[in-house]
């Protein structure tokens, strides 16, 4: 038979292989993460940077730090590119339409997950059906023109809305799906409405819900080109992305210094919105993965 320190050794031996095991494969996942880690975050450090540099700082020293920082570039590109105004739409036009999806997702969403309606998953198929569907340019314009909102913020919002609408229910779906039925059961007991609840104990814990819905929603909104090019003509009208492709230009060149500066006070918004709800962000988007 087999010694017990023979059975020792063995056991020994086996641990160590394990621990050598997710030591390397710790080391690898974390050297992976570390690389694309700075594949992503050096192109915005390297942008925020280039905006403090003189135009002849910025051919001569492209990688290295601003000998001098500098607030110029950002006030010539505020006064240029008309920023106060195109950041204003894309403040109004991005948080209207995140907060009416993020509404109108979260009852489509609990009536989908909750209640047995006769046509539920005919329903829930035709929105995920139509989460990666194009949006066919040309009818919407005629849409939007004969409704007369061509050229306003209310003819921007409302399509956006319902592009954003069929992820967002996906997502809110998923989520009321893995809460325990009893919450609601027990307030309508004590007496309060399929309404009252929602609102009052369904709402506050679809928190990580929210979060995701509202970053996806944002960003996808204050980054979008195509509809405002599409459906806004004035300056007046422009949003941040228009506006900073036609600044691009504005001097038959691309000041690029100036550009920087303008790209970084437009990034501030969003990343400002994922830093506020981060927490809560992978959460969301991870409910409901199993019982979904």
């Amino acid at each position: 038979m087999e010694s017990s320190i023979d059975q020792r050794s063995r056991a020994t031996r086996f641990l160590t292989g394990v621990r050598g095991e997710r030591i390397i494969l710790n080391l690898t996942s974390h050297g992976i993460l570390i690389f694309f880690t700075i594949l992503v975050v050096f192109p915005v450090v390297w942008m925020v940077l280039a905006s403090f540099k003189s135009r002849g700082e910025l051919t001569s020293n492209v990688w290295g730090l601003p000998q001098v920082f500098t607030l110029d570039n950002y006030a010539s590109a505020w006064e240029a590119a008309h920023l106060g105004t195109a950041l204003l739409n894309s403040i109004i036009v991005a948080s209207v339409t995140t907060l009416l999806v993020l509404i109108l997702a979260m009852l489509g969403g609990y009536a989908l997950a909750r209640f047995k309606l006769r046509f539920t998953v005919a329903i829930f198929l035709l929105f995920v059906l139509t989460m990666q569907a194009p949006v066919p340019i040309i009818p919407l314009y005629v849409m939007i023109a004969k409704i007369g909102l061509m050229d306003t913020l209310a003819g921007l919002i409302l399509p956006t809305i319902a592009s954003g609408l069929p992820l967002a229910i996906f997502i809110f779906r998923a989520f009321f799906r893995q809460l325990p039925g009893e919450l609601v059961e027990a307030a309508i007991v004590d007496g309060a409405t399929q309404w009252t609840a929602f609102w009052r104990i369904v709402v506050p814990v679809s928190t990580p819900a929210i979060a995701t819905v509202t970053i996806l929603q944002f960003l996808a909104t204050w980054n979008d080109f195509v509809n405002p090019l599409i459906l806004l003509h004035s300056a007046a009208r422009q949003t941040l992305p228009i506006a900073l492709q036609a600044f691009s230009y504005t001097f038959g060149r691309t000041v690029w210094e100036q550009v920087f500066a303008a790209l970084t006070m437009g990034s501030v918004p969003v990343i400002i919105i994922y830093l506020l709800m981060q927490r809560w962000f992978i959460q969301g988007l991870t409910s409901g993965a199993i019982k979904g």
